[in-house]
């Protein structure tokens, strides 16, 4: 048997276990101790690492995955814990610096430890490919845009018509990248922080301060449904506000996406639109509205909605069949599906299409341990 047949057979293995309920926490414990032990045995024991929570109190001057982000862009480190599912935790600029100076020396089940390179043996094989495709994607970011001006609409004392909201639970790399990008669109932002640890609520704090976002953290996860509820209601608080654009975090926005939406606006006749296209959700057809080419499509997924007022306030209560992250993988339906599909006042209830801009809202994070719900997407092509 070659070695790229075993180890895909081995990786087909490790997800099946993933799912069983017992397996999870038993692998990751192994993963932890084998990576404590490797950081003991060393001759001279490394200082300075940069390790995720669970290590933090076993590491002696551990710095924490949140504590980068505060960080100068040339920090220290003699060497680096990275928790393949929790990698949007980390300051970009950290990861880049890790990838940049240290070669992976020991990858173990969720854990892949970082030294200086030349100073042990280097990991090879597909899974340290993998990882470091995805370390040079997380550091490459977006490059820097500014937006034209946007032509907001406004009720009659001219205070803003439309709002954003962002949910975002426990990736503040994610939220780094996405949310200078949303607030450059000309709207008023709302990021609505689901329940993140103490070691990510503060970055998530300090980013959205950065780039004039408002932020709200819940008290504790509550589920994906219960952040766009609690934001939504707060948003439609609000008189002034007529539309609302509902983007998840880990979105690339084009700098003109509002404007494009703007134009195809109409709270009877398309109340709700989206500028994500996914391939999974075919189009009925393809036509011009208002010189703007557009599929028409029966379902989407809430990467990104955009919607009349009245149309959220017909959808909602959405409702949570489950409670915090991750989601159930049985048993529990969709939000979007709830949205879009299922709720007594949802577009396929009323008999109308969503319409669909392409190209205005792209997802970044396609791994699959960068998602809460164990998803694994197609790497979007460049907006």
């Amino acid at each position: 048997m070659s070695s790229g047949v075993a180890s895909r057979l081995l990786q087909r293995a490790r997800r099946h276990l993933l799912r069983q309920r017992w397996a999870a926490p038993v692998l990751t414990e192994w993963g932890r101790w084998r990576m404590l032990r490797a950081l003991r045995r060393r001759p001279a024991p490394p200082r300075r690492v940069l390790a995720p929570p669970e290590l933090v109190a076993d590491v002696p001057e551990a710095v924490p995955y949140a504590r980068t982000f505060a960080a100068p862009a040339d920090l220290a480190l003699d060497a680096a814990v990275l928790r393949l599912d929790r990698l949007q935790e980390v300051d970009v600029r950290t990861l880049g610096a890790v990838r940049a100076r240290m070669a992976c020396t020991l990858l173990s089940g969720r854990y892949a430890l970082f030294e200086p390179a030349g100073a042990r043996a280097v990991v090879t094989g597909p899974g340290i490919d993998m990882l470091l495709a995805r370390l040079d994607a997380i550091s490459l970011g977006e490059a820097a845009h500014r937006p034209p001006p946007m032509t907001r609409a406004a009720d009659r004392a001219g205070r803003v018509g439309r709002s954003v909201l962002v949910t975002t639970y426990g990736r503040p790399a994610a939220l780094q990248r996405s949310l200078p990008q949303i607030v450059a669109l000309g709207a008023p932002v709302l990021v609505v922080d689901d329940g993140s640890s103490p070691e990510t609520r503060d970055a998530n704090r300090a980013i959205c301060a950065g780039v004039g976002a408002a932020y709200l953290l819940l008290p504790e996860n509550r589920g994906l449904p219960t952040a766009q509820n609690v934001g939504l209601s707060v948003l439609m608080a609000d008189p002034a506000v007529r539309w609302i654009s509902y983007f998840q975090d880990d979105v690339d926005v084009r700098p003109d996406a509002l404007q494009r939406l703007a134009a195809l606006e109409d709270a009877q006749a398309r109340p709700i639109l989206t500028g994500y296209d996914a391939d999974d959700h075919p189009p009925v057809d393809q036509v011009e509205i208002a010189g703007v080419a557009v599929k028409r499509k029966r379902s989407t997924p809430a990467m990104h909605l955009h919607a009349h007022v009245d149309y959220w306030a017909g959808v909602m209560p959405i409702p949570s069949p489950y409670v915090g992250a991750p989601k159930p993988l049985r048993g529990a339906s969709m939000e979007d599906w709830w949205i879009v599909n299922d709720a007594p006042r949802s577009a396929e209830r009323r008999g109308i299409l969503v319409v669909c801009v392409p190209g205005l809202v792209r997802t970044f994070l396609w791994h699959r341990d960068d998602s809460t719900w164990d998803n694994e997407n197609q790497p979007d092509p460049a907006l």
